[in-house]
């Protein structure tokens, strides 16, 4: 009877320490200090930390299952290294599991060698990496809440992962990080399948997005969007106060509700991007005045879309194939030259767009002004601006020196340099426009198309 007690009592002191029992290896320390293998099923219990100077080696196909709550902090070196066909799997222990369900791998400052490759990730908070770089490479996150936050000026390499079905997000950078993040798929994530603000520069270059809400938000973010494909998502991009060092090229926008989205006085580059099926293909909004130029714009519902106080410049460009080419709005007066814009239904529309509002406007006392001014642009409303603007002050839109198509081009031909053209919409079809919170009619501008190209631009497009 003694033998029998001695030996159940090593049975149970093995067991909780880590060792294999019955196929399963149980964790249940609070740490790792030396260099340790995992292999088979290993069932973690509760939070688990891989301390300085220890590595944990994962092997292929090896599965760790993590209870409720449980994780795995990484301040030493952590290889879960799998091969294609016999991945490493990190996943939740729970019968019925959800988003959440275990806590993450978080790499903190962890030691040179650190790497995921050919892993599973489900139903993890995320994937953390700060002040360390581990890359991350054909790997499958999935059905979690965040899928990878880089922090702390990380700069990791995440290459050719699936990161789907998270609700959280789908890569977040913040606090100066610069990932390079190439070749991976990103599905059906919301907020969003990339967001960066805070100082971080991530390089986003061929990359699909499909079903996101937003494939990809920038907030004060310079940096490069090449090469990548945009697609079925609710908004393709949004821009939001970023400069001219922001570089969109190169990416195919296609099927989503809005393209590309620019506000909040943001001056993007967007150069030689096919933008189509989509609702609406570029709009800028509340004073972004991007560079737009060289860009395949076809077949969506808008083209472009400019509405309160924006200014973009728009030139080399197709333009075909639209509902409306270009449409302007609230004070939006865009410099558009050197397009190709034809077969579309409207090649450009003036929505509320009137030097005389303007200059009108801005006659009124300043204090009432701008308060009047403050409370309309908090709601979207119109906003006159300054009169200095020459367009404004002529009362016209400057769409100088495109070429407009076969048929558009033989009726300017015909009717002269000032006259009502079809595909027009502008003072020659509603003479007035009334503004929301000012009284009285206002004139409508006029489009100004003289100097129109009598044949093709050759180097306007993609």
């Amino acid at each position: 009877m003694k033998l029998k007690f001695v030996c159940l009592l090593v049975l149970v002191v093995v067991f909780s320490s880590g060792t294999a029992l019955a196929g399963v290896t149980k964790v249940s320390v609070d740490s790792i200090g030396s260099d340790t293998v995992w292999s088979g099923t290993v069932l973690v219990e509760k939070p688990l930390k891989v301390a300085r100077g220890a590595t944990l080696t994962v092997k292929p196909g090896t599965e760790v299952r993590f209870k409720k709550g449980a994780g795995l902090d990484v301040e030493g070196v952590l290889k879960a290294v799998g091969r294609k066909g016999s991945p490493v799997t990190f996943t939740s222990d729970e019968p019925k599991p959800a988003k959440a369900d275990w806590t993450g791998i978080s790499f903190n400052e962890a030691g040179d060698g650190s790497a995921l490759k050919f892993c599973r990730i489900t139903y993890a908070g995320a994937v953390s990496i700060a002040v360390c770089s581990p890359p991350v490479e054909n790997c499958e996150i999935s059905k979690g809440d965040k899928g990878i936050v880089f922090a702390r000026k990380s700069s990791p390499v995440i290459k050719g992962n699936v990161i789907r079905e998270m609700t959280g997000g789908g890569l977040l950078c913040q606090m100066g990080s610069a990932p390079v993040i190439t070749g991976n798929t990103i599905d059906r994530c919301s907020p969003d399948g990339i967001s960066s603000g805070q100082d971080s520069e991530p390089v986003i270059k061929g990359n699909t997005f499909i079903g996101c809400e937003s494939g990809v938000t920038l907030n004060q973010t310079e940096t490069s969007v090449e090469d990548n494909t945009f697609k079925g998502n609710k908004d393709g991009m949004i821009i939001a106060s970023a400069g001219g060092g922001l570089r969109l090229r190169g990416n195919r926008f296609i099927g989503n509700e809005i393209g590309v989205m620019c506000q909040q006085f943001s001056s993007p580059l967007i150069e030689k991007n096919e933008i189509s099926h989509n609702k609406q293909g570029i709009l800028c909004f509340r004073a972004a005045s991007p560079v737009i130029r060289n860009n395949e714009i076809a077949d969506n519902g808008e083209g472009i879309s400019c509405t309160q106080l924006c200014n973009p410049r728009i030139t080399g460009n197709s333009i075909h194939g639209n509902k409306k080419g270009v449409y302007l709005d609230l004070s939006s007066y865009a410099l558009i030259n050197g397009n190709n814009i034809y077969a579309n239904k409207v090649q450009v529309e003036l929505g509320n767009m009137s030097s005389d509002w303007e200059n009108r406007v801005n006659k009124k006392p300043t204090r009432g002004s701008q308060a009047q001014n403050a409370s309309l642009a908090s709601r979207g409303k119109a906003v006159a601006q300054p009169v200095d603007d020459g367009a404004a002050i002529m009362g016209y839109v400057d769409a100088t020196g495109n070429w407009w198509g076969d048929n558009t081009t033989s009726e300017m031909d015909g009717k002269g340099s000032d006259a009502d053209i079809k595909g027009f919409i502008d003072y020659y079809d509603v003479p007035t426009r009334t503004y929301e919170g000012y009284t009285g009619v206002y004139v409508q501008d006029k489009i100004k198309y003289s100097g129109w190209k009598k044949s093709r631009i050759k180097d306007a497009g993609r």
